[in-house]
């Protein structure tokens, strides 16, 4: 079940990722500017995020599977159409939007199932596992894209081929996915109770601070090495996608940490060091340089990041709100992922007003070190359980002696 999910993430990872080298390209191509360049992704991140809770309620209703099952055929029609329709602006960004609401699916589903199905001492590992996908559809997707295109001389031939591995991954999710389904009826209380959770919102904005920064380095970093550092498309695309060599380590080590430590004090280490790394990237100079602080910030980004809130989510969900994960998970990754939106549009803006992305650079990494004081005041709920059960077995032999029975 676990490698499925992960082998799911990287096909999506990639069919996602692959658009990035291309956005200076496809600007020239079509006339367009950086920030109607930036638009395609945040059209796409647009209805991704707003398939989010959607998502999650259905697949607590009506199942998991059939959920994710569904979407993802839906977000292989608009990788396809990218490809075949792709030389019309107005037309990448409809294909643009439709693999997004298809793909919205897939983390609400993947998660869901896998916290579900886990017991908590194992979720921060086991969201890291799928984690390694998005680390690898990140390198994949990145890597080939470039490549394609200057073999091809088409930007569209990326996003054709990446349409075959998504239509033929649908059977192998049907046949190794669990049917998972939570709660049975729409409970509106619940789902209130959810998004007045304190403990969840401020998960769910330390993690938008950190990927706001991921977002800046995936989407703007090709462009940045191409016209700032001398890199060619193709080289430009395989060093960005570098950072998810050490993030697929990286993601294992910290959620098997964050099982045994803690979520809390894995996390306000990892992200402070996530945004240093990627401020230094505004000021690497040099292949050596730039490869060795791209190599670095894998290790604290997105992959390497998010399964620790993931599974912290998971934790709280699972005891206040048993039953509705699904929608938990859709909410998280709906308020995480608006900064898939934000972050190219607003890098394409400081490009077009500055002439350069390095003030977008130096943005991303402030918002990062800002998400870090968040964490703080996050309950971690696996150890306060423990406590818990330490105070019930205290008052049991506490209410059990015979000198208390006597006062009875």
């Amino acid at each position: 079940m676990l490698w499925t999910l992960a082998l799911g993430w990287a096909v999506i990872y990639a069919d996602r990722t692959c658009l990035y080298p291309l956005l200076a390209v496809i600007a020239d191509s079509l006339g367009i500017s950086s920030a109607q360049a930036g638009a395609l992704t945040s059209a796409y991140f647009l209805f991704y995020v707003a398939m989010q809770i959607p998502a999650g309620i259905l697949g607590d209703r009506l199942g998991l599977k059939p959920v994710l099952i569904a979407n993802y055929g839906l977000a292989g029609l608009g990788i396809l159409g990218l490809g075949y329709f792709g030389d019309n602006y107005y037309l990448l960004l409809l294909f643009a939007a439709l693999h997004g609401l298809g793909a919205g699916a897939y983390y609400p589903a993947a998660y869901g199932t896998v916290l579900s199905q886990v017991e908590q001492s194992r979720r921060g590992f086991s969201s890291a596992v799928i984690g390694t996908g998005m680390a690898l559809g990140l390198i994949v997707g990145l890597a080939m894209s470039g490549s394609v295109y200057e073999w091809s001389e088409s930007y569209q031939w990326p996003f054709i081929l990446m349409s075959i591995p998504t239509f033929a991954i649908l059977p192998v999710f049907w046949r190794n996915l669990p049917e998972c389904r939570g709660a049975a009826a729409v409970s509106w209380p619940i789902y209130r109770a959810i998004l007045s959770d304190s403990a969840l919102w401020r998960i769910n904005i330390a993690t938008f601070c950190a990927l706001y920064g991921f977002w800046v380095a995936v989407s703007w970093g090709p462009t940045f090495l191409k016209a700032e550092r001398g890199f060619s498309l193709d080289q430009a695309g395989l060093f960005t996608g570098m950072m998810a060599i050490t993030a697929l380590p990286a993601a294992l080590a910290w959620g098997k940490f964050s099982d045994r430590a803690g979520r809390k004090k894995i996390a306000s280490t990892v992200l402070p060091l996530g945004a240093l790394s990627l401020y230094l990237l505004s000021f690497a100079q040099g292949k050596i340089a730039i490869m060795g602080v791209l190599l670095i910030f894998g290790l604290f980004s997105n992959s390497a990041f998010t399964p620790i809130m993931v599974a912290w989510t998971g934790d709280i969900a699972s005891k206040r709100y048993p039953g509705f994960t699904g929608a938990a998970v859709g909410i998280f990754n709906c308020v995480i992922m608006i900064s898939a939106i934000a972050a190219p549009l607003v890098s394409g803006y400081l490009r077009d007003l500055s002439g350069s992305l390095v003030p977008a650079i130096v943005v991303g990494s402030i918002v990062m070190a800002a998400g870090t004081v968040l964490l703080l005041g996050i309950p971690e709920l696996h150890l306060d359980m423990k406590e818990a059960d330490r105070a019930v077995c205290f008052f049991h032999i506490f209410s059990t002696m015979p000198w208390i029975n006597g006062y009875r």
